[in-house]
């Protein structure tokens, strides 16, 4: 592991659950924090005795809960305010906001769901597009709280699961993560071309 991983360790062994929040509020806002590598350790220091599982899982779950819930607050009451006081930034982001709203409307549900746990490197980008365009708050909180349970079992139970050899687990969590991120994207991708295709053949 990078000498920044294992400081974060270090920080956690002396913090314990207050630095562990601190990094997962600040990992849902949009700052790369290595939460997920410390809920993994997490989990093996609750195999070793350090922690109740139980509480561990809750408090983790509710951290994260709060953190995406933050994030949306922030997003839907400074955001938009910050992005719209230059009018050639305006003009450029409306018709994006407008689109994200659209999607959201539609999908918006299983995006915040799934982009808790299978693609949780756009949960920010997805707390933000939320917040922006004033998704409902209690359909935003409540399938975050289902996905973050899902995020939370996941790694923690990683951790939990194999214990004192936890670490060698590391890398392929990390990689296995990545490249379902980039699967994800290529759908989306995919999905929005075949569409727009589609469109412009009905209009010719």
């Amino acid at each position: 592991m990078s000498d920044f991983s294992n400081l974060l360790i270090e920080c956690f062994r002396n913090y314990n659950i207050w630095f562990l929040s601190i990094i997962i509020v600040l990992q849902c806002i949009g700052i790369p924090t290595g939460a997920s590598l410390l809920v993994l350790a997490s989990g093996a220091f609750a195999y070793a005795g350090e922690f109740n599982v139980v509480g561990l899982l809750l408090e983790v779950w509710f951290f994260a809960w709060l953190g995406d819930n933050i994030a949306y607050i922030i997003w839907k009451y400074i955001g938009y305010k910050v992005l719209s006081r230059h009018s050639k930034l305006k003009v450029y982001v409306d018709p994006k906001i407008l689109k994200a709203e659209i999607y959201l409307n539609k999908y918006g549900r299983r995006t915040v769901f799934f982009t808790r746990f299978i693609m949780g490197a756009m949960g920010p980008f997805v707390n933000a597009a939320a917040g922006i365009t004033k998704y409902k708050l209690w359909t935003f909180s409540l399938f975050v709280a289902l996905g973050e349970l899902f995020w939370t079992c996941l790694y923690l139970g990683l951790g939990y699961w194999f214990g004192d050899s936890w670490e060698s687990i590391v890398p392929i969590v990390t990689d296995f993560g990545q490249v379902l991120t980039y699967i994800a994207i290529l759908v989306i991708v995919l999905y929005f071309l075949i569409k727009a295709v589609k469109n412009k053949k009905s209009k010719n």
